[in-house]
Formats: C-alpha cells, sequence, structure tokens
C-alpha cells in the first residue's frame, strides 16, 4: 500500500450543493458522462424547508436530478454503507476510508464539522456532507472537497485522521440528513465508484426536449417520481422560479432583520452556466445549428444571474439595502431572455425530431 494515494478530481463546473460539487468533481472532463450531464440538470424546482442548522424557515432551490443524482447516474457506482457495516468490516472508520480509496472508491457523507474546524472543545454539531478523495499516511491527513473550510467550494483542503474520526463518530442517525433518507434511523456513508470506461448511456434528445418544454411551462415533473416518494405541497417548478426566489429576496430586503441566504441564487447561476455548457455541446455534436447570437444570448442571461448573485453577496457584507430593486431588473432581463432562447433550442430539437 503506498503511503500516498489520491483519486483523480477535477474542478467542477458546477458547486451549488455538495451533491452536485461532489458528482461533478468526478465527471465533469468525462466525455461519456457528458451524455447523461447534458441530458439532465434542466428542470428547476424549489420548496420551503426546515434549515437543518438554525430551524429557520429556508427557500430550498435545486435541480433535477437532486442529491439522488450520486445514486443515479449511470457513470457511477455507488454503495450505501451503514455504521455498523463499517465497524464490522473494518473496525474502524480511519481504515475503512483507506481501504475504500485503495480500491478506487470515493467515500461521501456526513461529518461534523464543527470538530473539524475547532480546535477547541465546543457544544455544539455542524453536520455538513463531505467528499474524501485521497489520504497520506505519513502526514495522517485526508484530501477533502467541501465548502466549509473557505468561502467557496475547493477540493484542495486536508483534513486529519483525528479530525475525521471525531467528526464521523459525533454524528448520530437523526444527524445524519443524507443517508436517513435512503435508510431511516441509520447512521452511514456512501461509497462512489466511477464507472466511465464505455458508454453507458446515450445523449437523449427526446429527454432534453421533454424537459426544457416543462421547465418553460413550470410544469411538475415530480409527478414522474411518484412511485419512488411523495411529492412536496409547496413545490414551485420551471421559469416560476425566477417568480418565487425574487419575492424570497424581496421579503429578505424588507424585514426587520434581513437574512441574506446566496443559496438559491448561487444554484440559479450554477443552472444557467450549465445550461450554457449544454447548448454549447448540443451545437457541437449537431443536435441544433450553430448560431452565435443564440450563444450571446444565452450568455448574457448567466451574467445577469451572476450579477444578482454577487449584489446580494455585497448587500449581505455592507447591509445597504438601497440597491435591492436591480434585483428585478436583472431577473426580468434573465427570465425574458431565457424563454426566448429556450423555445429556439426547442424548436430546433423539433425539427430534427421529424
Amino acid at each position: 500500500m503506498a503511503n500516498i494515494k489520491k483519486l483523480p478530481v477535477t474542478n467542477p463546473l458546477i458547486t451549488s450543493w455538495q451533491w452536485h460539487a461532489t458528482l461533478f468533481s468526478i465527471l465533469s472532463n468525462d466525455e461519456n458522462a457528458k451524455k447523461w450531464i447534458f441530458s439532465n440538470y434542466i428542470q428547476l424546482r424549489c420548496y420551503n424547508i426546515e434549515e437543518i442548522f438554525t430551524g429557520d424557515d429556508m427557500l430550498f432551490c435545486d435541480m433535477m436530478p437532486g442529491s439522488s443524482s450520486l445514486k443515479q447516474c449511470p457513470y457511477l457506482v455507488t454503495s450505501m454503507m451503514t455504521k455498523e457495516q463499517i465497524e464490522s468490516y473494518c473496525g474502524n472508520i480511519i481504515d475503512f476510508i483507506i481501504k475504500t480509496i485503495d480500491l478506487g472508491g470515493y467515500v461521501y457523507g456526513v461529518f461534523d464539522e464543527a470538530k473539524i474546524l475547532s480546535p477547541e472543545t465546543i457544544d455544539y454539531k455542524f453536520p455538513h456532507e463531505l467528499f474524501i478523495y485521497g489520504y497520506d499516511l505519513d502526514k495522517q491527513i485526508f484530501n477533502v472537497g467541501d465548502f466549509t473550510f473557505k468561502d467557496h467550494y475547493t477540493s484542495d483542503n486536508t483534513v486529519t485522521f483525528e479530525d475525521i474520526r471525531k467528526g464521523y463518530e459525533d454524528i448520530t442517525a437523526s444527524d445524519d440528513h443524507m443517508f436517513k433518507d435512503d435508510y431511516k434511523g441509520k447512521r452511514g456513508l456512501y461509497v462512489i465508484i466511477k464507472n466511465s470506461d464505455t458508454s453507458a448511456y446515450e445523449l437523449d434528445t427526446t429527454l432534453i426536449r421533454d424537459t426544457i418544454n416543462e421547465y418553460l411551462n413550470s410544469v411538475d415533473s415530480k409527478n414522474h417520481f411518484r412511485m419512488m416518494r411523495n411529492r412536496f405541497d409547496d413545490t414551485t417548478f420551471g421559469v416560476e422560479v425566477y417568480d418565487r426566489v425574487l419575492k424570497r429576496i424581496q421579503d429578505q430586503m424588507q424585514a426587520e432583520e434581513p437574512d441574506f441566504d446566496i443559496r438559491a441564487l448561487h444554484l440559479m447561476y450554477d443552472h444557467k452556466k450549465l445550461m450554457l455548457e449544454r447548448i454549447q455541446y448540443l451545437m457541437a455534436n449537431n443536435c441544433i445549428d450553430y448560431d452565435k447570437d443564440l450563444l450571446d444570448s444565452y450568455s448574457n442571461v448567466v451574467r445577469n444571474m451572476l450579477a444578482a448573485r454577487n449584489l446580494l453577496i455585497k448587500i449581505s457584507i455592507t447591509g445597504d439595502v438601497s440597491e435591492a430593486v436591480k434585483f428585478k431588473q436583472y431577473f426580468a432581463i434573465a427570465k425574458e431572455k431565457e424563454m426566448s432562447v429556450l423555445q429556439e433550442v426547442l424548436s430546433q430539437l423539433n425539427k430534427k425530431a421529424n
């Protein structure tokens, strides 16, 4: 066994949630996986949930597929290992992670990052997903990808074996917001193995066409998955997400104690970045005609969502809400231009299909 081992990772194209950053860290540059990636991540949805850490009301916004993508992607083999299985197979979490990496497996799960971040004894928990892809036996450290260590997602972080052990052991089944969705009342980790040497999925232009149509018409796409889990009653889909997120921002600005949560805006920005990459991919593969004006128009969508996200970051730092009126302008331009471009993409996909 080598003293140092790192599995391949790349800078992820999207980073709005840890599950997306993890999948894209493994697959962003994989040509086979791009066929699946660009066939998905089109529909948006949002709904209110209780924030895990604070208990506050939060508008949760995500693409489809969301956190389930790590289990659904045909270019990943994801196994769920309960805490009992891990202890039975390896005796302790450190040996389990090292052996998993030696066998080509990435490790993903919820750890108490308060124990990782703070050198002092603390009386609170910060359960958060962590992506582990390498180790150094001499330095007793793991290589991890995460948001928590810096002000943005990076994969060049390291955590000591001891901090990983503490962070893992302090999380109970009720704290494990990821694993308990799959194993009710259980604590565990996910083992992820890249499986992209052969093509397991072809670009699905029919799915792209149907999902763009659902996105533009704000159709409830969750109805396709009712056999797997019940729906959230207050979910908003498609372009109507613009309106709900904008209202949430406006409510935040008018609150007595403004709460600046940028996560929904960062997700929307990631969605536009990925959509632009998809349009370029469709053009490069002759699924639609090359059109520079179309690309320029959608690039404007990306710029407006980036401007909106950065403005919210600025306001959260300065506390000056005087520029909040700009959000309505950014959203209006982005929504109008996006709908126009995607209508043209949809029209061309329909022509190619006939």
